[in-house]
């Protein structure tokens, strides 16, 4: 499934982040990452067939594809990534989040 290598990856890349506790005076936009998320999540629902939400997904969705995200993103700019990719990194594992509603390993097979 996408949603486990993506939540694998940004896991990664929060310890790495961590580990390294580097400091820098950027403001905190974590509300620009949680709807950027939230976008991903939903551009990833419909690309892999709108499935029914249920509450066994749900709460997993929102797991990976947004507080760990947000995470993530927050740390992939404080380690120094460029401006792109914080954001980028919302919308693609929020995207690959939503892979966990589909019924198979591999949306649409």
């Amino acid at each position: 499934m996408f949603a486990l290598i993506a939540l694998l990856a940004q896991l990664a890349l929060i310890f790495v982040h961590r580990s390294r506790n580097k400091l820098r005076s950027r403001p905190n936009p974590r509300a620009l990452y949680t709807g950027l998320c939230l976008v991903g999540i939903a551009v990833g629902w419909a690309a892999i067939g709108r499935p029914e939400i249920t509450w066994s997904d749900g709460p997993l969705v929102l797991l990976s594809g947004l507080l760990i995200t947000v995470e993530a993103a927050d740390a992939a700019a404080k380690l120094g990534a460029p401006r792109w990719a914080d954001k980028a990194l919302c919308l693609l594992c929020g995207a690959a989040a939503a892979t966990w509603m589909a019924p198979g390993w591999i949306p649409g097979a």
